[in-house]
């Protein structure tokens, strides 16, 4: 059932994956880029961003997938896919904080140049205040405070960032928005790959 929705949602988008076509050019990148750091308080512009989400279905074959955007483009070779080790059950917030701990630490204890260890000028989470907190504690655990973290709730197209309560809401023609949510789609395919070699 749960597969059944993915599928179903990820053709409900076809129309903002259309509308995201429009930031191909480097000059709309630049702003929607300049845009994100202005709305998220960020020292300076994403140039690279991770975002996650989890996926099981009835919990099981849980993954969590991990999209590498950088300069505003995605950078496959830096993707990753990380199977769930020590959960059991559907329970989607333990699952990203072993995703996320793992992730940094592999950073914390053996990282290399121009690969998929380096760390993020942003860290976007597929939920909302929850699972933002969830993630920024699995960070914390391993050092990783200083990585700018966000996260976006699909339903509403709320922001919503640590250091304020309430949502930030984006216009939907916002180039800002319209990059975060091609980092989002950008994950469903990964997912679907991952279910398939089961």
């Amino acid at each position: 059932k749960q597969l059944v929705g993915i599928v179903a949602e990820n053709a409900q988008r076809g129309l903002e994956q259309f509308k995201i076509k429009q930031l191909a050019t480097p000059k709309v990148l630049e702003t929607a880029l300049a845009e994100i750091a202005r709305e998220l308080q960020l020292p300076h512009a994403p140039l690279r961003m991770e975002g996650y989400d989890i996926s099981n279905i009835q919990g099981t074959s849980a993954v969590g997938s991990m999209v590498v955007f950088d300069q505003g483009r995605p950078k496959p070779a830096h993707y990753r896919r990380f199977r769930i080790k020590t959960v059991s059950g559907a329970d989607d917030y333990a699952m990203l904080h072993e995703v996320i701990k793992r992730r940094f630490k592999r950073s914390s204890d053996a990282p290399a140049p121009d690969t998929w260890t380096i760390l993020p000028d942003l860290v976007l989470i597929d939920g909302g205040k929850g699972q933002l907190n969830t993630a920024q504690a699995a960070m914390h655990e391993v050092g990783a405070d200083s990585v700018p973290i966000a996260s976006l709730a699909k339903e509403n197209e709320q922001l919503f960032i640590p250091q304020r309560m309430e949502p930030i809401i984006l216009p939907g023609n916002s180039p800002a928005l319209q990059l975060l949510q091609r980092l989002y789609l950008k994950r469903l395919p990964s997912l679907m790959r991952t279910w398939r070699r089961r």
